[in-house]
């Protein structure tokens, strides 16, 4: 039996760590990334967890090379870095493929292989971003789409009488006081531009109702509590993938 797996996706805002064994997620985190708090994530792994491979999609290159490093400190293995020439069994169709985040590849190979194709992951990240895996498994392309941080940002700092706005449910759509119309904004915003660009995104293919439609990411959950569109969430799908590409 091969030694379990270690799988780290870097975003803009969060590490995300799991550890994979027997295709089972036994371990995993998400945290704000430091060299120092890696290594100690490190080395509060279980010794029955005894990694043999690590793999790393990271959007933040300059953290990459401090971040293997201390994989290699503490487990003593090298952390594999997912880029563009991984070979993951995906045919690439964008124009440059290499401008194509590590962290959408491992979510479009995810999808295909947990649910099938054709499909369209959306990921609630920094930004919204959705991918398009055809029934062959090839990556046709993508959106991008500010996230639900970016928003409530720009709105308390660009406008000078809006406060900053916790995201949250909000608890009907009519805001009667500023906090809850920022809110309703927000969350109504957001659900809207996410079902609108999946809607037409299919139109334009010409998928139907074979379509798969996946979402991940931290705000997934809040925002598609209401949806009728996106059913299937899966929080860990960029580490499965990545797992995946992993133990290929």
């Amino acid at each position: 039996m091969k030694n379990p797996i270690l799988t780290l996706d870097l975003g803009n805002s969060a590490l995300a760590g799991g550890i994979w064994d027997a295709g089972k997620l036994v371990e995993n985190w998400s945290e704000s990334f430091s060299v120092r708090g890696l290594e100690k994530r490190l080395r509060g792994i279980s010794p029955r967890h005894r990694i043999g491979s690590a793999i790393l999609a990271s959007v933040v290159p300059d953290r990459n090379l401090s971040l293997r490093r201390a994989v290699r400190r503490r487990l003593g293995i090298d952390c594999r870095l997912l880029t563009a020439r991984t070979p993951t069994g995906l045919k690439n169709l964008y124009s440059n493929p290499a401008r194509v985040g590590a962290d959408r590849i491992a979510n479009a190979v995810g999808a295909f292989r947990r649910y099938g194709g054709p499909a369209i992951v959306v990921d609630f990240g920094t930004a919204i971003t959705f991918d398009v895996v055809s029934k062959d498994f090839e990556y046709l392309g993508g959106v991008i789409a500010p996230g639900l941080g970016i928003s409530t940002e720009a709105l308390f700092k660009k406008a000078a009488l809006l406060p900053r706005a916790e995201i949250a449910l909000p608890r009907g759509v009519l805001g009667r006081q500023t906090v809850e119309a920022i809110r309703s904004g927000v969350y109504w915003g957001t659900l809207g531009l996410v079902e609108k660009i999946v809607r037409e995104l299919k139109k334009e293919l010409g998928w139907g109702r074979e379509t798969r439609l996946i979402a991940t990411g931290g705000h997934a959950r809040l925002i598609l509590s209401r949806s009728r569109l996106i059913r299937k969430i899966d929080p860990h799908l960029t580490l499965y993938g990545l797992y995946l590409i992993a133990k290929s």
